[in-house]
């Protein structure tokens, strides 16, 4: 019979992903070694193989929550058939209410998801095509007749870029916080879709 996991067995994986999702961030993935993700981890190379298997089952499970939470955030706010432009304003402040804390997911997402196997790959990408979809959807709810055919897609990368890349630029503790961004873009695609 199985022993039973300790009770921060599953807030130690936890903190394990979000120093070593920094670390990748930080030293890029190829020359990370696992020896420097346990030291950035605090814990022993012994201790870091004891939940992870390798520094690819790191990555990849790291990036994979990540992307799930995303989708799952945008699924539950399409969940609540909400106006059109009520439904896209809250889309955007739930992406960035999570970008707010996720820089180190995004440079990864960026530069690391190459490095995983082509399943792994595919499911990550997978699951971000799951949040273009979503923004294409609620897109096309505010502007049917403007964002279909050739228009959809241009018009949701777009979107995407305004928030996907504020982990290059905007600071939690800088002079704009997540929040006002959020309402400049909303206020910019309301205006830009009416």
């Amino acid at each position: 019979m199985a022993r039973p996991k300790a009770p921060d067995h599953d807030a130690q994986r936890d903190r394990i992903l979000a120093s070593a999702t920094q670390a990748f961030a930080q030293l890029g993935y190829a020359r990370a070694s696992m020896s420097q993700l346990a030291q950035a981890c605090g814990t022993s190379k012994a201790g870091l193989y004891h939940y992870f298997p390798s520094k690819e089952a790191l990555l990849f499970e790291s990036l994979d929550r990540y992307t799930r939470r995303l989708s799952e955030r945008l699924h539950t706010v399409q969940a609540t058939a909400l106006p059109a432009h009520e439904e896209l304003a809250h889309l955007v402040r739930a992406l960035l209410t999570e970008y707010r804390d996720s820089r180190a997911h995004h440079i990864a997402l960026l530069n690391d998801v190459k490095f995983l196997g082509a399943e792994q790959r595919e499911q990550i990408q997978a699951q971000e095509r799951v949040v273009v979809q979503a923004v294409a959807r609620s897109l096309h709810r505010v502007a049917p007749e403007r964002l279909s055919g050739a228009h959809r897609t241009p018009t949701t990368m777009a979107l995407l870029s305004m928030v996907n890349f504020t982990f290059a630029w905007l600071r939690p503790d800088g002079p704009m916080t997540y929040e006002q961004y959020a309402e400049l873009v909303i206020d910019l695609w309301t205006r830009s879709l009416s």
